[in-house]
Formats: structure tokens, sequence, C-alpha cells
């Protein structure tokens, strides 16, 4: 799917801009743990079990209330290691010049990322990048995280663009659905966690090995 004209970027975080440096595991381990102690772990519920895997069994599992008042301690959890990991963030090399190029073609930048309002702060500031760009949507804001549509859809009716004026960059499968979801054409990045193949496999619009190609990529639009 390629854009009527191109107006907006929309880019996730870690992975795609930043190096992902989040402790994953950990993060995991102590759900875990907690969900073992309050007696609400299941057998499928285990270290190989994605966070939004984990969630989604909860929310399944558990009254409204329980799961609303557990999501917002494990979301407590993962902000304390976002938080941390906020502060040795990096950019991949090149990236800031690649998001200069785009801003100095006149196009709307958003950022779509799954993780908390407070460690993405902190990691706009450490990397100067706060007001760059034109809308920031992460999990505080949204009732569900990627690959639920609902982040971008929001970021979309900021940025006052439609879904064919747009395209949406990210490193994961999560982002390639998300965007599907979303009616935006998907921008695959073999930068992060997942590899080539499991990108391909997933169908992106477009599959860069490198964020630095993508105005490249644009410009042939």
């Amino acid at each position: 799917m390629k854009p009527v004209k191109l107006r907006s970027v929309i880019f996730d975080m870690d992975g795609t801009i930043t190096r992902f440096n989040l402790d994953s595991k950990g993060v995991k381990l102590t759900i875990l743990a907690e969900l073992e102690k309050l007696n609400h772990r299941s057998p499928d519920m285990t270290e190989r079990s994605s966070i939004l895997t984990l969630l989604k069994q909860m929310k399944d599992r558990l009254d409204p209330e329980t799961y609303e008042k557990l999501r917002n301690q494990f979301y407590g959890l993962l902000e304390e290691m976002e938080v941390r990991a906020a502060q040795e963030t990096t950019f991949h090399p090149g990236v800031l010049d690649t998001l200069r190029e785009l801003r100095q073609r006149g196009l709307l930048l958003g950022l779509v990322t799954n993780n908390s309002r407070k460690g993405t702060d902190i990691s706009l500031e450490r990397l100067g990048l706060n007001g760059f760009f034109q809308v920031v949507v992460t999990r505080d804001e949204c009732q569900e995280m990627k690959p639920n549509p609902e982040s971008l859809e929001k970021a979309l009716k900021e940025l006052n663009v439609r879904t064919d004026e747009a395209i949406f960059v990210g490193d994961s499968v999560n982002d390639i659905i998300a965007a599907k979801e979303a009616g935006l054409s998907s921008v695959a990045v073999s930068s992060g966690s997942a590899s080539m193949e499991q990108l391909i496999s997933y169908e992106p619009d477009y599959i860069l090995s490198s964020l630095n190609d993508l105005p490249s990529l644009i410009g042939s639009f």
C-alpha cells in the first residue's frame, strides 16, 4: 500500500529510533512472581510469554476490577525499569540525521510507543528530541498497547492526517500488526529484536535494513 500523498511519518521508539535496552526478562520474571504470589498464575504463563501476552491472559481470566488493579501495578514495575533504561538509551547510528532530513522535507513526525510517558520523556530529553515530534503517544494515553491500533489512531487524529497520508515505521511484528489494523502503510526496520525473516513473514508494505534508508524510500513515493 502506497500513501496517496505523504504528509506524516510516525515512528516506534525502542529498537527503531533508539537501541532497545529494557530488561524484558526481568520484567516478566517480576510479573510472574507476583501472579504466583496472588494465585493468579496459570501453567501457560511462562518466561517465554511476552509481556503483552501475559496481560492478555490476565484480562481474559480475571474480573475487570482485579485486572485493572494488577495491570496498574505491573505498569508501575515496567515504568521503573523503563526509567532506568532511559538513562542509558542511545540512537541507532545516523538516526538523528535521518529524522532531521524528514523534518526539513516538511513532514509531520509522530512517535507512538508502548513505553510509559515518564520513561519516554526522559529518553527524549536525554537525546535532545524534546519538541521534535508533533505528537507523542505512550501507553499512558491509551487503554491498549500495540498491536492494538488505538495509539496509532490517536496519533493520526492529533496530527490531523488521514491513513493514506501517513506511514508507520517500527522494528517489531506488533508494529506491523498495529499499522495494518489502523489502515496505515507499514515500514519494518530490522534494527530491533525481530529477525528479518520474522518481519517478512508478517508482510509489511516495505522493509528496510536501516532506518537511514527511509528518506530514499520516501523519495520514491
